[in-house]
């Protein structure tokens, strides 16, 4: 007798809390999915009361689809990166020791990135870094020349990209990652994206971050528009930076041009939402005019890169002497310069 009532009142519970949760989602539905605290809410006002207790209307439900993930996708949530886990990287960096954007090591001494980027001052760059405070790697370099693309106009789309020259440097610095042959965009399912400081505030250090994103079609030209949908996830997502590489299959598909400024703060993996996140450049839109300063930088130049996957051995400091000395920037290198000499004794 005392089984079937002890049942009895875990049936009533159950129930409660069953019509509870349903009345909990209805109310709360319409809300945003990026709310920083869900604790704030009941410390709103009135107003901001009533807009949380609002039902979805039919329209809202109706604009809602079911996500449908394929199998084996590639699409993940912003990462932060590993020290030396993509050693193609590069940070670009200016005169007041400020990240500007993102690069990728395609030869020795050269560095492929977006040319609005280039249009900035900039002064160094970071080599094989996970940050831009330098705080990982001590391989620093000059900018000895910039080229852009010999058709830019300085709009936002058009071949809106360029490279960076600095000095040369061995197998024991960087990687170099090897140019895709992908001439038909809808071949590439999905991809990663790499920069620094994806989803950061200002002010806050960079990271080295990366994300996997479905390839959709482009409503700008042949450009690749990459989408991060139907996960679950509580990472911000956005894309603060331009000039980083698009890598598909470890062979670069593309340069970022264009990202995502504001952050979506969470992500559900029953509804789609259509989270464009950046607008990537294909390669075979250049390729013909890379390949070609390519071929001039690597005639002049004995010492070659290894391709990634393939990655550098311990770096030599005695490569990475800055040239210009008695600025504040110079002070830095050398007091790290001291620090890994120390470290290496």
């Amino acid at each position: 007798m005392w089984v079937k009532t002890i049942f009895a009142y875990l049936c009533v519970f159950e129930t409660i809390l069953l019509n509870t949760s349903i009345f909990c989602y209805a109310t709360n539905a319409n809300k945003s999915i990026g709310d920083e605290n869900r604790e704030d809410i009941a410390e709103t006002n009135e107003d901001s009361k009533e807009a949380s207790l609002e039902i979805p209307t039919e329209n809202f439900l109706n604009n809602l689809t079911a996500c449908t993930r394929r199998e084996n996708t590639l699409m993940h949530e912003i990462r932060t990166a590993k020290p030396s886990e993509f050693p193609f990287m590069v940070a670009i960096m200016s005169p007041q020791n400020q990240f500007l954007c993102s690069g990728v090591v395609v030869s020795n001494g050269m560095i492929l990135t977006s040319a609005r980027c280039s249009q900035q001052a900039i002064d160094h760059v970071l080599l094989n870094t996970t940050n831009d405070k330098n705080k990982d790697s001590c391989i620093a370099l000059r900018v000895k020349k910039i080229e852009k693309f010999p058709t830019y106009d300085g709009g936002e789309i058009h071949k809106d990209v360029a490279l960076i020259y600095t000095e040369k440097y061995n197998n024991t610095v960087v990687s170099k990652i090897k140019l895709g042959n992908y001439t038909d965009k809808k071949s590439i399912t999905d991809f990663e994206a790499f920069g620094y400081g994806l989803n950061v505030e200002v002010g806050e250090i960079k990271e080295l971050q990366y994300v996997g994103l479905e390839n959709r079609e482009s409503d700008v030209g042949d450009y690749i528009t990459g989408y991060l949908d139907c996960i679950d996830t509580k990472v911000p997502t956005c894309f603060k930076d331009i000039g980083g590489p698009a890598v598909f299959g470890n062979e670069l598909i593309g340069i970022v041009v264009n990202g995502q400024n504001v952050c979506l703060k969470e992500m559900t993996a029953q509804f789609a939402i259509n989270n464009k996140v950046v607008d990537i450049l294909p390669i075979q839109t250049f390729k013909v005019w890379l390949e070609d300063q390519i071929k001039k930088n690597e005639e002049s130049t004995q010492m070659t890169l290894v391709t990634y996957p393939a990655k550098p051995i311990v770096p030599d400091m005695s490569l990475h002497k800055m040239t210009t000395s008695g600025t504040k920037f110079g002070v830095q290198y050398y007091q790290c310069l001291l620090l890994c000499l120390f470290l290496l004794h």
